[in-house]
């Protein structure tokens, strides 16, 4: 029977029964990106591949220090960019963490690449850097790094690793805009930042884009071909400028086709201006994860992820982890009470990569992933976005408080 899916699979978007519900969106425009929208459909010629995308790439470069930053259509995509930089073909290895969303391994996959899966850090819980080398072979060619849920990983122990072995090394950003390590923003560390801009992000160019940052400047040469169906122009003097037509088509990298991977001037416009609040609205979004976290830090069977000194971690999503094996209780049916009793909309994020159909069937279902396995299942997320009132984060806390109190008694 095919799959069949009713509604938005990540669990966002209002519904009906729920007192705290999960937003599709962190938070409403504003006037100024409206009219920055506007602005485009009325007075921009060029609908794409123009200044605002160039403008945006200036400004996000700024903005996050890379070397150079190229606009995509989703962060996927910026992956699949990356994979092509890296020159990933069959019979390849790439370390990919386990605990991610699905976008991180699969552009990688496509490109005939063997999947090895990297265990958790046990208190972070982003990608374990002694696992990644661990599992290093002389076929590894790229190291995906996540920076999962908001939090950076270790960069400065996976870069030295990567170095050791003269790997690339590939930071998948998608929920990390604005998170640092020591003042750098994720992104910088590797040779690729790939950034995503869904409407579930804290910043959203109308519901996808994307950005790709690169180090170098032989790859970061290489970018605007491979984005645009290897579109560029003859390398000679034409004495008429249509002959033999407007532009040439070429192969940027040796064996690897091109791509359109191209975002609209609108999109580009509204980045550029949600870029000006980034800031102010990732800090919103920390103060009431860390009301919350003050909230439940006497309730001992829950448990948050630890937050190196000198990491910015942006909280894309506020999860946590619940232990009730001293009353033979587990998450699901901490779950069960949340969102029928007390009307918390929780969701569960992410099954590790190697539990799915998908990875599966093309090979990739071997894992050696113990941290992972034991702490997955107990894992779970509550509704956040950017606003919350105290009253919501207080409702959320004592429902979690309730609920746990009703299992004890059952």
């Amino acid at each position: 029977m095919a799959n069949v899916l009713k509604g938005d699979a990540s669990g966002r978007g209002q519904i009906a029964g729920y007192r705290v519900s999960i937003p599709a969106r962190q938070h409403p425009y504003t006037e100024a990106e409206i009219a920055a929208v506007v602005d485009v459909m009325r007075n921009c010629e060029a609908q794409t591949q123009s200044s605002k995308m160039l403008q945006f790439q200036e400004d996000f470069k700024n903005y996050t220090g890379a070397n150079h930053a190229f606009a995509v259509d989703n962060a996927t995509n910026a992956l699949s960019l990356a994979a092509s930089l890296c020159r990933i073909a069959p019979g390849d290895e790439v370390i990919v963490p386990a605990f991610t969303f699905c976008a991180s391994a699969i552009p990688f996959g496509k490109q005939g690449a063997k999947l090895i899966w990297a265990d958790m850090d046990p208190k972070t819980w982003t990608v374990s850097p002694s696992d990644i080398e661990r599992k290093i072979t002389g076929k590894t060619k790229a190291i995906v790094v996540v920076h999962l849920l908001g939090m950076p990983c270790d960069m400065p122990a996976i870069m030295a690793i990567a170095k050791k072995h003269d790997i690339r090394v590939v930071e998948d950003c998608a929920q990390a805009l604005d998170a640092r390590i020591n003042g750098q923003h994720v992104g910088t560390f590797g040779d690729y930042g790939c950034f995503s801009f869904h409407g579930a992000k804290t910043m959203t160019t109308l519901g996808e884009g994307g950005m790709l940052t690169v180090k170098s400047d032989a790859d970061a040469a290489l970018v605007p071909g491979i984005r645009h169906n290897g579109c560029c122009a003859f390398n000679y003097e034409r004495e008429r400028y249509w002959v033999p037509a407007m532009s040439n088509v070429d192969m940027d990298i040796e064996g690897f086709w091109p791509n359109n991977f191209c975002i609209g001037e609108a999109q580009c416009a509204l980045g550029s201006e949600q870029l000006k609040s980034l800031k102010e609205n990732t800090d919103m979004i920390i103060r009431q994860n860390d009301k919350l976290r003050e909230l439940l830090k006497d309730v001992s069977e829950v448990e948050f992820n630890e937050i190196p000194e000198g990491y910015r971690h942006v909280r894309h999503q506020y999860i946590q982890h619940f232990d009730g094996s001293a009353f033979g209780k587990n998450r699901n049916d901490l779950l069960d009470l949340l969102t029928k009793k007390y009307g918390i909309r929780s969701i569960v994020q992410y099954y590790p990569l190697y539990r799915y159909p998908l990875f599966q069937k093309l090979g990739n279902g071997d894992f050696d992933c113990p941290v992972l396995d034991k702490w997955w299942d107990n894992c779970f997320s509550v509704p956040m976005w950017c606003g919350m009132s105290d009253e919501v984060l207080e409702t959320i806390a004592d429902s979690i408080k309730s609920a746990i109190a009703d299992l004890k008694k059952a």
